[in-house]
């Protein structure tokens, strides 16, 4: 009797039961529905900022290339002289998204940017990258680089990581030179033949390539690095030639005239005209011809003479300084010593001859444009003298044609441009004024390591780096 009065409670009990688990299972799978849902939409708006984010960064690389560019839109040196927010580079339509970089602070260091990169992504996604730029010296791929033909005999040697040559034309290799990159022998043969030298690559001598160890003696080179059969030859020519050519920068050096003058006679920076005399700045404006006026009159610098359209030093002392000739230059002296090197800069409008055994260092300029330079000439450049030039790193920029003979030290690299490009007012557009031929030989020796460049006008394209960024958001 007890019993079923206790059932009889009971009854209903398991509905009860089973509608309390039907709801706890029913809230379970609202609050994972509820769950999901976030999680999707936490998702998709962190995949929209990491999309915003990758797009600000492209437009950071963007901002880098346009940065390193001589488009004449922003490069580098004329975003410094923007002023805050100023855009560098932009794009309303990229991967479903936009980026914009803008110019950040003022120009407190000439060799540095600072950039906001913005992008946004679908979504309202949005996301910024505070960028800082640097700039340096431009570097060409190899210790020699040349427009036009190529011809190198007798036995040079280029030495150091970037230790080669390259033609943007054809090559001919003689005698047996010596050449630390392995693929230190190229060229482009961008015109097809049908010059001086034969069309392409072609290597009759007995060239060491790809080894440090080639400048050692003939006989105590790396037989595997010695090109010495018809059939190892044959191999390099057939897989260094037609390589894709060289950007050549312009080589104007009216395009340094101003900045020569700027240095002022304090600076050591002087003008020398083509009708004996010699200026300095400021105040001296140029043509684009290359002949300048104004400035104020100053003695002519101790060792240099004038005569009929050349300036020379024929002596063993000359002063020191960074020189821009209006005609051309003929060092026929055996200026400087092994202890005190001549320290110069010489650029000349025209061309350039050094005939004596001179000891010679690049000008330290405090001017940036003007560090890491040689010689720089409009026309052709001759070195028949034993040149020793291996204190310092320099750059030498021929517009025209080069010719080195005998036994001359350099620590630097040689850009060639065979009369390209080509400039309004350009007065040697001409190749064949001059030397017929860009010709390496005797027995110089070119050591470049890559480890420095120049910023001047007719310097490689200058490196721009990404050197520090933060995300913002």
């Amino acid at each position: 009797m007890n019993r079923r009065k206790t059932l009889a409670n009971e009854r209903g009990v398991v509905l009860v039961i089973s509608l309390l688990i039907i709801a706890l299972l029913i809230g379970a799978g609202a609050a994972a529905i509820v769950s999901v849902q976030t999680d999707l939409r936490s998702s998709g708006n962190l995949n929209a900022g990491n999309r915003a984010f990758y797009i600000a960064e492209a437009g950071v690389n963007h901002a880098r290339q346009e940065l390193q560019s001589r488009d004449g839109t922003m490069n580098f040196d004329r975003a410094m002289q923007t002023s805050t927010g100023a855009v560098i580079v932009s794009n309303p339509s990229f991967n479903g998204g936009t980026y914009k970089v803008t110019r950040l602070g003022s120009a407190t260091n000439p060799v540095r940017i600072r950039v906001l990169a913005a992008g946004t992504a679908p979504n309202n996604a949005v996301s910024e990258i505070e960028a800082w730029f640097r700039k340096d010296g431009g570097r060409p791929p190899k210790a020699i680089v040349t427009a036009g033909d190529l011809k190198i005999s007798g036995s040079p040697k280029l030495i150091g990581a970037c230790g080669g040559a390259h033609s943007n034309d054809d090559m001919q290799v003689l005698g047996s030179p010596a050449v630390q990159m392995a693929d230190g022998l190229t060229s482009a043969n961008v015109n097809g033949g049908g010059g001086i030298i034969p069309e392409g690559m072609s290597i009759t001598g007995t060239p060491c390539v790809g080894s440090p160890a080639c400048s050692s003696a003939p006989d105590q080179r790396p037989a595997e690095n010695k090109l010495d059969t018809v059939e190892k030859r044959e191999a390099y020519e057939a897989g260094h030639s037609s390589v894709q050519p060289y950007d050549v920068p312009r080589i104007n050096p009216a395009d340094y005239a101003p900045h020569v003058a700027s240095l002022g006679e304090g600076g050591k920076g002087y003008v020398l005209h083509d009708d004996g005399t010699v200026t300095t700045g400021p105040g001296i404006s140029c043509e684009a011809s290359g002949l300048c006026a104004g400035g104020t009159a100053v003695p002519v610098p101790q060792g240099w003479s004038f005569s009929v359209g050349t300036w020379t030093v024929a002596g063993t002392t000359a002063a020191d300084g960074v020189f821009y000739s209006e005609g051309k230059v003929d060092i026929s002296g055996n200026t400087g010593s092994p202890s005190l090197p001549w320290q110069a800069t010489l650029i000349a409008r025209d061309s350039i001859r050094i005939s004596g055994d001179i000891y010679l260092r690049p000008y330290p300029s405090a001017s940036e444009t003007l560090q890491n330079h040689l010689l720089v000439t409009g026309n052709d450049l001759e070195i028949s003298g034993n040149m020793t030039a291996n204190y310092a790193g320099g750059g030498i920029l021929v517009h025209q044609q080069i010719k080195i003979s005998k036994d001359p030290q350099i620590a630097g690299f040689i850009v060639v441009g065979d009369g390209h490009p080509t400039w309004a007012g350009d007065s040697f557009a001409d190749s064949g004024l001059g030397i017929g031929l860009n010709e390496i030989s005797g027995n110089p020796v070119i050591d470049y390591s890559c480890q420095f460049g120049c910023l001047g006008p007719g310097c490689p394209l200058p490196l721009i780096t990404v050197v520090g960024w933060k995300q913002k958001f």
